[in-house]
Parts: C-alpha cells; sequence; structure tokens
C-alpha cells in the first residue's frame, strides 16, 4: 500500500514550521540536470523557479522578466534527503564524560541545521523525536525541512528501557507498547488499553509525528551475553503495522540481525533502519557471510521492504581508531571549533571505555587490543560489500545515516557523515546513479512526498543544489556544491559553515 508521512516541507500548502520561501523567480540558466527518473536527468536546461517551487524547464523564458543565475558548466540536483537522523545527540559528546556539555551541546545545536545544508541535505527525517529539540531546530533562520516519527515505540522492559529504573520507564517513554503475545508486562501505573498499536499510533500523531520507529535489537554484542529484555512478537509488530497502515503511516525497524529482519519482513514492515551486519552464526572476525545471511539477503531483495545502509553507524565506532580522522579540515565546515577540540582531547577516553568494555568479546577468537583497528576495518568493509551485493541484485535502497548516533565514536558530523556516507557506498562498489536516487527521489518516495520532491520536474519544490563537478564520475563531486535552495531561498555555502555562521543569504 501507499503511506504518507505529513508534509511539513516547504513548497507545500499546509506546512507551518517551513522554512521562508523565496516569493520571486529566478531563472538558473545552463545548467546540467542531474536527477534520477527526472524526464529531464542529464540535460542541459534553463529552470525557472517562483514562489519556491519549480515552474518550468528548458521552456521559453522571456529575457529580462527574472534575475539570470549564469550555470553554465555546473550541474544542478535536487536537494538531497537524509532519512534517518537524530537531532538531539551531539557527535562523540557524552555527558558523563563533559563537565562542559551543556555549553558544548548548545555550541552544536546552532550550527547543526547549518551543517545539513552545506552538505546538500534539505530534507531530513528525525525518526525518535524530542519535541524540544525539533522546536529548537524548527526556529533556525536557515534549516532543511524537517520529518519526524515523534516518539520512538518501545517495551517497558525492551533494551531501550535498559537504563531507567522501572519506576523511570513509564515518565521517560511516552509512546510505550504492550505486547500481550510476548511478555506482557505491565508497569505500574500503565494500563493495556491505554498501550495498544492505536493508543500508541494517537500518541505519535499528537506529538506531531506521521511515521514509526520500533525496535529489535538483540544486543548481540552485549559483553557476557545480553541482559534478559523483552523483543516484541511478531503479532505486534504486525498489527502495529496493520493500524499504521490504516492512518497512512510508513513503519521503521531498528534491526541489525536476521532475527529481527526475518520478523521485519514476515510483518510487513516498509523500511528497516539499518542492515543485517551483526552476523551471529559467523561471528565478528568472519569476512564474508555465511548461508544464514545469504539467504536472508536474497529474501530481503524479493521483498518489498527497503534498506537504509548507514555504514556511518558502524565506521562512528571505527573512528576510535583513527587517529588522524579529527585532523580532515572538513569538519571546521560542520562543527564548533570548541566541540573538535573536545574530541580531539577530552573525548579521547571513550577509546579505553570501548576496549575495556567490548575488548575481550571481539578478541575472543584470539589477538591483542593491537588488532582491533584492523578487525574494525574489516567489520566495515564486510558490511559495505553486503550492501553493493545487495543493490546489484535488485534490493531497494533508501539513503540514511544515523547521524549523530549516539555510540562510542565520534565519526558521525551532521551533514558530513551524508558525504562519508556516499563516499563509503561508491567505494563499496554502488553505482553513482543509485546512491543518487536513494538520497533524492526514492527517499521521497518512500516517505510519501514523491509528488513534490526528490525530483526536478515541474511542479516540485525549489530544493536544489547546484555543483561545480559532475557526481556521475565521482561522489567527491557532492563536496563541491556552490550554493543551497530550501523553497527558492538562495543560501551560499560558505556562509552555512561553521567557520562563518551567521547570516547565510
Amino acid at each position: 500500500m501507499t503511506v504518507s508521512l505529513l508534509v511539513s516541507v516547504s513548497g507545500t500548502a499546509t506546512a507551518e514550521d517551513r522554512p521562508p520561501s523565496a516569493q520571486g523567480g529566478f531563472i538558473i540558466r545552463g545548467a546540467t540536470i542531474i536527477s534520477p527518473e527526472s524526464p529531464h536527468d542529464g540535460q542541459v536546461a534553463d529552470v525557472l523557479v517562483s514562489n519556491g517551487q519549480v515552474m518550468s524547464v528548458d521552456a521559453e523564458i522571456p529575457d529580462g522578466r527574472f534575475d539570470v543565475i549564469d550555470a553554465d558548466g555546473l550541474y544542478l540536483l535536487p536537494g538531497l534527503i537524509d532519512s534517518h537522523v537524530h537531532l538531539y545527540h551531539a557527535t562523540g559528546l557524552r555527558r558523563r564524560d563533559t563537565p562542559e556539555f551543556e555549553d558544548l551541546h548548545a555550541a552544536y545545536m546552532e550550527q547543526l541545521p547549518r551543517s545539513y545544508l552545506f552538505h546538500g541535505f534539505t530534507t531530513v527525517v528525525e525518526l525518535n523525536a524530542d519535541p524540544q529539540i525539533n522546536a529548537r531546530f524548527l526556529a533556525s533562520p536557515a534549516r532543511p525541512n524537517l520529518l519526524h516519527c515523534g516518539p520512538g515505540v518501545v517495551l517497558p522492559d525492551g533494551f531501550m528501557a535498559l537504563d531507567f529504573a522501572p519506576d523511570q520507564v513509564v515518565d521517560a517513554f511516552s509512546a510505550l507498547l504492550h505486547d500481550p503475545f510476548g511478555r506482557g508486562t505491565l508497569l505500574p501505573g500503565m494500563r493495556a488499553v491505554d498501550h495498544t498499536p492505536d493508543a500508541i499510533l494517537d500518541v505519535i500523531e499528537a506529538a506531531g509525528g506521521s511515521c514509526v520507529k520500533l525496535y529489535y535489537e538483540e544486543a548481540l554484542w552485549w559483553p557476557g551475553g545480553a541482559p534478559d529484555f523483552a523483543l516484541p512478537s511478531a503479532e505486534i509488530v504486525r498489527q502495529l503495522t496493520a493500524a499504521a497502515h490504516a492512518r497512512e503511516m510508513p513503519v521503521f525497524l531498528h534491526a541489525t540481525s536476521p532475527a529481527g529482519f526475518e520478523l521485519g519482513m514476515a510483518a510487513g514492515i516498509d523500511f528497516f533502519a539499518h542492515g543485517p551486519w551483526e552476523w551471529p552464526q559467523d561471528g565478528f572476525l568472519a569476512r564474508r557471510p555465511g548461508p544464514q545471511v545469504v539467504s536472508l539477503m536474497e529474501s530481503l531483495v524479493a521483498s518489498d521492504q527497503s534498506v537504509q545502509s548507514t555504514i556511518r553507524t558502524l565506521a562512528n565506532t571505527r573512528s576510535l581508531f583513527q587517529p588522524d580522522l579529527l585532523n580532515d579540515p572538513a569538519w571546521l565546515d560542520v562543527m564548533p571549533a570548541e566541540l573538535i577540540e573536545h574530541l580531539r582531547t577530552d573525548a579521547q577516553v571513550q577509546r579505553g571505555q570501548f576496549i575495556e568494555r567490548f575488548g575481550d568479546l571481539i578478541l575472543a577468537g584470539g589477538g591483542t587490543p593491537n588488532d582491533l583497528p584492523d578487525l574494525q576495518r574489516n567489520f566495515v568493509r564486510r558490511y559495505q560489500t553486503l550492501v553493493a551485493n545487495y543493490v546489484r541484485d535488485g534490493g531497494k535502497l533508501l539513503f540514511g545515516t544515523d547521524t549523530a548516533v549516539g555510540g562510542f565514536g565520534w565519526a558521525s558530523p551532521p551533514g558530513l557523515a551524508g558525504y562519508w556516507e556516499m563516499l563509503d557506498l561508491e567505494r563499496a562498489g554502488v553505482p553513482a546513479e543509485a546512491i543518487l536516487a536513494a538520497a533524492t527521489v526514492s527517499n521521497a518516495r518512500a516517505l510519501g512526498i514523491g509528488d513534490t520532491h526528490g525530483l526536478i520536474a515541474q511542479g516540485y519544490a525549489a530544493d536544489l543544489i547546484l555543483l561545480t563537478e559532475d557526481p556521475r564520475r565521482s561522489m567527491e563531486a557532492m563536496n563541491s556544491i556552490q550554493t543551497v535552495w530550501v523553497g527558492g531561498r538562495k543560501l551560499r555555502r560558505e556562509a552555512l559553515s561553521a567557520r562563518q555562521g551567521g547570516d547565510a543569504r
């Protein structure tokens, strides 16, 4: 069935939270259109923009009536969509290790919207929304469009509740799901009737959410074996999915293991938030998937479901063992200088914490902590290969980064992580057109905004990025952005940089 997200993006009629749009018209003249599945893909054309929309592509446009932007020799793309972000995390910043947490977090949040725009992301999707963080993001004078799923759906005795005492869980999570087909746990203060699938969807809609995010996390990586917590039953996921589809709300399932994917496929969820990088029968050290994972990927390709690769989630952990990563000058465009300095100094304590917690588990097959960099590299590379083969065989790919993942590491800077994800996919062997489609038209259609976003065509929102290099030749071209438009509003890339900040006009 077709499901759609709440239309809360610029260029639509009812959005109250959209960014300011340019009402005047202008022409982008002579650009090469790079827009997979657009009828104008590959054409050199003139694009007329007015009132936040593309009014025409390569039609006769009278001279003198509109401002003209000379784009001869440049490349025009639809604005990118990151369909998996978390706006409340600041990459690498952990409250318990950071006395100056509040100041660093505030500086990060101020720059956050501009950093997504700096790398061409004109729409982002928050899968587990915090209303105060969303409001702060929406108040930014220069920001991407924001879609969100409201609060994440969790079990009262599930993985997400592990960090809370039982008497705190009800207050901590507004979308607690009662699973009568599983353990059926009801904590003090919970009534089953208030935590049915329909009751949970009421909570999400009341929060302004228009999609559903739930979790199947086995914590296979837990040292000494995962503690005792509940996993959602196939029947409750099936019921929640059916109820969500009746309201035209798509369902994302966090899953990283074969069991989670098998459950999600059987229950009919729409999108997997992450891919199957956990191979319990093969182990952390395996370089190739065994029969179980191979069979799973064949079933996944044949299914109707789509997968967000989120390679950067794994690369975030790997960053602990990449000492030169923070020397990349690209950080200076997307992160406040004081936070970068924190990551280079005090945040480095995370490496020791990670080795202490997970070292014995990862090195169970032999080796020493000195082997961890190579093991982490292999873990990322084997997953990249899995994703590339999935796309090659016809699997449906959505573009999402999990920025900013909250685990150990710091390789999830806003916007820049999206650029790195594109490079990761290209290095794995995913064709440029598939990467660009995943980040534009495929994401837009999956999210229910495919009639207004994701293409350069008449009637579509003027969310656009202008590049000086051709991304069909290399994804490195995605770092050659000259100009970004959101709803027809022109933003100079250099003014979006954390090096400058301030007015992006």
